[in-house]
C-alpha cells in the first residue's frame, strides 16, 4: 500500500489524535455552520466527509478497528454537524433535515459504518492484488 496513506499503527499519537477527533468535530463543525448558510456548501462538505470515511477505514488492519474508528467518527461528526447548526443561529438549515434533527446522528453513524469498513476492505483487497506474483 502507498505510504501516502499512513497506517494507524505507523502514527504518531498526535497524528492519531488529529484524524480520529480533531478532524472530524472540526470538518463537522464548518459542515454545520454551512448548512445554516447555504445547501451546496453543505453537500460538498459532506460528499468530502464521505470521502474521508473510506480513506479513515483504509488505515486498519483488521475489520473491528475499522468499525470502532467508523462508530466514533460517525458520532462525532453528526452531533457537530448539529452543534455548529445551532451555534451559527440560522433558524432553517438549507438543506432537508430529518425531523427530528437528532435523527441525522443516527445517519451518520451508519453511514460512517459503511464508509469506514468500504476503505477497510477496499486496502485488503488492494493488497491481496499486490501480493499475487504475475504469471
Amino acid at each position: 500500500m502507498s505510504k501516502a496513506l499512513p497506517q494507524w499503527d505507523e502514527m504518531s499519537p498526535v497524528r492519531k489524535v488529529f484524524d480520529a477527533l480533531v478532524l472530524p468535530v472540526a470538518f463537522a463543525f464548518l459542515c454545520g455552520l454551512a448548512l445554516g448558510v447555504s445547501g451546496p456548501l453543505y453537500l460538498v462538505g459532506t460528499v468530502l466527509a464521505l470521502l474521508g470515511g473510506i480513506a479513515g477505514g483504509a488505515q486498519y488492519d483488521t475489520r473491528r478497528d475499522a468499525l470502532i474508528r467508523g462508530l466514533v467518527a460517525g458520532t462525532l461528526f453528526g452531533g457537530f454537524i448539529l452543534i455548529g447548526f445551532e451555534v451559527g443561529g440560522e433558524a432553517d438549515p438549507k438543506a432537508d433535515l430529518p425531523d427530528p434533527h437528532i435523527v441525522l446522528l443516527a445517519l451518520t453513524i451508519v453511514a460512517s459504518l459503511l464508509l469506514h469498513w468500504l476503505g477497510w476492505r477496499l486496502r485488503r483487497r488492494a493488497e491481496e492484488r499486490s501480493s499475487v506474483p504475475a504469471a
